[in-house]
């Protein structure tokens, strides 16, 4: 299977974006860099409860970009994707397809 086949999702991609403010002062917030093709795959998932005796779970996916689409691509950046975010932890050299990257990431759930 051709791995541009894979790709599959149409994502959005967030990061840092420097604007000034009403005092002329630099300032920072997230605005969508682009939209780019990518593969979601969920890796794994657990229920964690908290003193309160409430339950959330804990999901963690894969997320297969090409290189090239994300050149600058840094921990502060998140993705969207169906309305859900996607706080990025590591990302990874792709070792099958070498001109792809793996984003490990965690479901934003709020």
């Amino acid at each position: 299977m051709n791995m541009s086949s894979r790709l599959n999702c149409r994502i959005d991609v967030y990061g840092k974006v420097k604007v000034i403010n009403n005092l002329n002062e630099n300032e920072y917030k997230y605005d969508i860099l682009k939209s780019v093709w990518a593969d979601v795959i969920p890796q794994n998932g657990n229920l964690q409860s908290s003193e309160v005796n409430v339950r959330y779970a804990n999901v963690s996916h894969k997320i297969t970009v090409r290189k090239n689409a994300i050149p600058n691509i840094s921990n502060d950046m998140y993705f969207v994707f169906q309305g859900q975010r996607y706080d990025i932890e590591y990302f990874n050299p792709n070792y099958k397809y070498n001109d792809r990257i793996d984003v490990f990431c965690n479901l934003v759930v709020e």
